[in-house]
């Protein structure tokens, strides 16, 4: 309890929202689309500038198919799904920044995609610079957010509650807390993000 009392004097600012600019601008263009009267659909994702993760997986989570595109600017494949059932299934794009989740259903002749049901994650950008630690990230919705720094015992030194938000971008200086190894912690509606660093 004492540590949680210390610490909560950590100051608190917004920040300029230029990592949030930055971080969009490297989000890859994912365009998915149905082969009528077949069981495939086409994937096209261009403006990589990281490596993506491509997985399908039925609704009980088992990955089917997972690719990566490394090395890759832009990515082009046509999927055939004739060897699986009919049912529902969960294609998804990961890179850092952001994950999409398309769902889709398989009938006897098709690929059925409702892009209506599309679901975005974004990763939180966090940056440890000297002092002070940022944390930047597009909620995908309005939603609330907990921020969370935990000391080395997994014990929480300081907590935010950020309720109705869209964006999260902030700034925590770190100069009260002890020399150590610490960790970060965004909790999202969706999602639990972590982040270990030290503190010298």
């Amino acid at each position: 309890m004492k540590a949680m009392k210390k610490i909560i004097q950590l100051t608190i600012v917004l920040f300029a929202v230029t990592s949030m600019s930055m971080a969009n601008n490297l989000l890859p263009s994912i365009t998915l689309k149905n082969i009528p009267a077949e069981r495939k659909f086409s994937l096209s994702i261009e403006g990589l500038t990281e490596k993506a993760e491509i997985t399908l997986s039925d609704i009980d989570g088992q990955v089917l198919l997972s690719q990566k595109t490394e090395g890759q600017k832009e990515f082009a494949k046509v999927f055939n799904l004739n060897q699986l059932p009919s049912g529902d299934y969960f294609l998804t794009v990961a890179t850092s920044l952001r994950e999409t989740v398309q769902p889709i259903t398989l009938t006897e002749t098709e690929v059925l995609v409702d892009y209506n049901k599309k679901r975005e994650f974004f990763s939180p950008v966090i940056q440890v610079k000297g002092e002070h630690i940022d944390v930047s990230m597009f909620n995908g919705r309005i939603g609330n957010v907990t921020i969370n720094i935990l000391d080395h015992n997994n014990e929480t030194v300081f907590q935010e509650k950020l309720e109705n938000v869209l964006v999260v971008e902030k700034r925590y200086n770190l100069d009260q807390l002890h020399w150590g190894r610490y960790s970060i912690e965004v909790i999202t509606p969706s999602k639990t993000y972590n982040k270990a660093f030290q503190v010298r």
